[in-house]
């Protein structure tokens, strides 16, 4: 499983969280994991990143793009998925929780990560859909 890139996200509080850029498609081993489905794109800068949904898993072998907000992330492009190992669940809540303040994602907006598009919080294709 080769990375796209490396990151660093920073939270609300102002913590950073080191994580690891992946294929959206990828497949990984049982391990908890807080994880951030993003948007990339090319820009002049190099390869950019929309952040669109924080969660967390106890086993990220169980896809955790299989859920209620897969049509979010087919919708709008999601193509990436970055992600930072954590076995405790208690600290992946609070990172998701910190992350989540920061950049509010918009297929976390609702709390069932349900969207219509397009819209500004929601767009059909980012960055050419506002």
């Amino acid at each position: 499983m080769a990375t796209l890139a490396t990151a660093t996200l920073t939270g609300r509080s102002g913590c950073e969280y080191p994580f690891l850029a992946y294929a959206r498609d990828t497949e990984f081993k049982a391990m908890g994991a807080v994880y951030v489905v993003a948007i990339r794109y090319e820009a002049p800068i190099g390869p950019t990143y929309r952040y669109v949904y924080v969660g967390e898993t106890r086993d990220l072998s169980d896809n955790p793009l299989t859920h209620c907000r897969t049509g979010c992330f087919e919708r709008i492009g999601a193509n990436s998925l970055f992600v930072r190992m954590e076995g405790n669940a208690q600290r992946r809540a609070e990172i998701v929780q910190d992350l989540r303040e920061q950049y509010d994602p918009c297929c976390n907006s609702n709390g069932r990560g349900i969207c219509d598009y397009p819209t500004i919080e929601c767009p059909l294709v980012w960055p050419l859909g506002l």
